[in-house]
């Protein structure tokens, strides 16, 4: 699943993979209802997507058809129903259905089952500040020219505050905005075939390598999402995907980053 399509429900992974049990590290009766920050009404959404690996910057734009039919919300993305909300008195589930890009780890099934392919989570709707909204845990396994890589992941969402304000770059939000911190973190586990080791290729990269992953969300009462910020250290330009944003600023080997606007 892409990272640009962010929504309540996948917070938790940012995006590294979907999948997976979700739970709520709170009692559900919190003063802070999070239905009030997903769209209130039918609207078409456009965001800009900004992807920077080096020198290498991408950038797009695309929309999201939002109709909203009293609790239940649809997700409509290039004329695909890409995901479905359903707000109850104590909980908000959604239904996720795959998109048409591939996740590079992800176990080939998915391809063939793409079409019915779904993920759902649900997570209790009133929250207080500093509560974890829900984890997940994550396993994969994919198999490729140099041997065997699994990646095992952690992956937490926590309701950080409250703001009036949130700016980054060109973009500029006000009103009633919440901040949510994203955190992946596990090991990437690369099991290189003896041949290759053998023959002197590939041995820095065998073995585990750890990773930790911090992303931002902001989300505004009565519209939903509006920025996704997640800005990555790589220490090893070997292991571009292994982003451990612990480390020191001078340990970073180049600037990336995803980030994501609504355009209103």
């Amino acid at each position: 699943m892409s990272k640009k399509y962010i929504s309540l429900a996948v917070v938790a992974l940012l995006l590294s993979a979907c999948g997976g049990s979700s739970s709520s590290k709170n009692d559900g009766k919190g003063s802070i209802d999070l239905a009030k920050y997903l769209p209130s009404e039918s609207m078409t959404k456009t965001f800009s997507y900004v992807e920077r690996d080096g020198d290498d910057v991408d950038t797009s734009h695309y929309d999201e058809i939002i109709d909203v039919k009293g609790d239940t919300i649809i997700t409509t993305r290039d004329e695909n129903v890409v995901e479905k909300t359903v707000i109850s008195d104590k909980n908000i589930t959604i239904i996720s259905f795959d998109d048409d890009e591939d996740d590079d780890y992800e176990d080939d099934y998915e391809d063939d089952y793409k079409d019915d392919f779904k993920e759902i989570d649900s997570f209790y709707r009133y929250v207080d500040l500093g509560d974890t909204i829900f984890t997940k845990e994550k396993r994969y396994t994919k198999n490729n020219d140099l041997g065997k890589v699994t990646i095992n992941l952690n992956s937490s969402c926590q309701l950080k505050s409250k703001e009036s304000k949130f700016e980054k770059n060109d973009h500029i939000y006000k009103g009633d905005l919440l901040k949510i911190e994203c955190i992946s973190k596990g090991k990437v586990v690369f099991d290189i075939k003896q041949t290759l080791l053998d023959a002197g290729v590939a041995q820095d990269l065998n073995g585990s390598h750890n990773i930790y992953d911090t992303s931002y969300i902001y989300f505004k009462r009565g519209i939903g999402e509006v920025a996704f910020i997640d800005d990555n250290c790589v220490p090893n330009k070997k292991l571009p995907m292994v982003v451990n944003d612990k480390a020191d600023s001078k340990e970073c080997i180049k600037k990336q980053y995803e980030y994501k606007f609504y355009l209103p």
